[in-house]
């Protein structure tokens, strides 16, 4: 699997769990989850693959970083959804892992 198929993969998830769907919407708990999942992936991409799977540009992706813990602490229902979006990263995470051992497994019994 692709680089850019794993992220789309990991976004796609984290989105399911939160109920959002990536758009250019500005409703308030539509904005809080697309900022919530852009920093769950934060560390496992680049803010050109983030903006690219939420539909945003790099730019927004840099403010949502540089205000991420002003809106743990004081956002209601951020940090919730940031926690959540961040457990489905690692359970992707883990899946695909598990996959590619089944697979090198696979191979090496047949």
């Amino acid at each position: 699997m692709k680089r850019k198929e794993v992220v789309s993969l990991a976004a796609e998830r984290a989105c399911n769990a939160l109920g959002f769907k990536p758009g250019k919407s500005r409703i308030h708990r539509t904005v809080q989850k697309r900022m919530a999942i852009a920093m769950a992936m934060n560390p496992y991409c680049d803010q050109y693959e983030i903006g690219e799977v939420l539909h945003r540009h790099r730019s927004c992706i840099y403010h949502y970083l540089k205000n991420h813990d002003n809106y743990m602490e004081h956002w209601d229902g951020y940090k919730e959804m940031y926690h959540i979006a961040q457990l489905e990263g690692q359970i992707t995470k883990l899946v695909l892992a598990r996959d590619e051992i089944k697979k090198q497994f696979e191979e090496a019994t047949s």
